[in-house]
């Protein structure tokens, strides 16, 4: 019989919400307590799921019940948190980004191997089950040699949005702007169809927005398998669009909206032509960023829960929480020099 995992949430925000219900959701995993620095969220937060309320950090992570703990604060503790984390050997889950800087990812790798912690960064697109279908067609070699790989992400988020918590659309809060705080999960998702980009040119503005980041970003990407791209981030452009990649080769192109194939038309296997996806179903965040899909997030909790049993590495390891930063940095890097960058 396997043995449950204790987990501890902190952070009681909105996306709080998916990690407890994934929690309750997975076999094996049991949601023992959450801490909030805003103790009246924690106090809720555990009256609703039926858990222990922490009041502090430390006396959360000084319990030996807890064997793992989903970080779910602002982004810029993240770095910090997860280090505590480690340093007290709890297996980590964080949400996106990982840290500000790749010095600081390496920190973290490197004391998770060393502490023998299981440690992942929240990607839950890559559980998809269309995701794994294009992934598939892509290692099979379907499309032939791939020309090209673009992700649109025109979101839109509104004045209130920003209001509402003072950290969002800071440098020091958010470390980046449409890119970082909406875009990163599609700059994942491409990574993880295409590999790694040899070079990236970037061009970043505030054109909207009253915020310190940038509000739109469209990028040029050259993949290092010689592939083109695009990629645009938004936070702009009203009411909203869902996020689209498309893939093109020498034999076939296919195109996904959101978690959904919406065009697979591949030479040899014919061309298909899915119905679009309704935007009011729960797997968009493109107006509001917490009407996403909850079923990625517990596929990912169910791979987290099974990894920390076998002692084993997650399917999303805090070097793909790496790779995907690498990626934005150096795009702000071309904005800023106005010059490619060469990764």
């Amino acid at each position: 019989m396997k043995e449950n995992v204790f987990f501890g949430v902190i952070g009681c925000g909105g996306i709080s919400r998916f990690h407890i219900h994934a929690i309750q959701t997975v076999k094996n995993a049991v949601l023992y307590g959450v801490y909030d620095f805003h103790p009246e969220q924690s106090e809720k937060a555990a009256q609703n799921s039926g858990c222990k309320v922490y009041y502090t950090l430390e006396e959360m992570l000084c319990d030996p019940k807890i064997n793992a703990v989903c970080i779910c604060t602002p982004s810029n503790l993240h770095f910090l948190q997860a280090k505590q984390a480690l340093e007290h050997k709890k297996h980590i889950l964080v949400e996106k980004p990982l840290a500000f800087s790749l010095q600081e990812c390496d920190e973290l790798i490197a004391l998770a191997k060393k502490q023998g912690c299981c440690a992942g960064v929240v990607s839950q697109l890559r559980f998809g089950e269309d995701v794994a279908k294009v992934k598939n067609a892509l290692c099979q070699n379907m499309l032939g040699t791939v020309t090209r790989c673009d992700v649109y992400m025109k979101y839109y988020r509104s004045h209130e949005y920003y209001q509402a918590v003072p950290w969002r659309g800071t440098r020091v809060g958010d470390g980046g702007g449409a890119l970082m705080n909406q875009g990163i999960h599609g700059v994942d998702l491409v990574r993880f169809f295409m590999g790694d980009a040899s070079s990236i040119y970037a061009l970043s503005d505030t054109l909207v927005k009253q915020i310190e980041t940038e509000d739109t970003l469209t990028a040029v990407v050259k993949w290092k398998n010689k592939a083109h791209g695009v990629i645009q981030a938004s936070v702009a452009d009203y009411p909203g669009f869902e996020r689209r990649i498309e893939i093109n080769g020498e034999y076939g192109t296919i195109v996904m909206k959101e978690n959904k194939i919406i065009r697979w038309d591949l030479q040899k296997q014919g061309n298909y032509v899915y119905e679009t996806p309704d935007i009011k179903q729960k797997n968009a965040g493109h107006n509001d960023p917490f009407c996403i899909d909850t079923q990625g997030h517990v596929r990912q909790m169910e791979n987290f829960v099974q990894s920390v049993q076998k002692n084993s590495m997650p399917a999303v390891t805090l070097q793909d929480g790496k790779n995907a930063l690498k990626l934005i940095l150096a795009a702000y890097q071309s904005a800023k020099t106005n010059l490619p960058v060469v990764l």
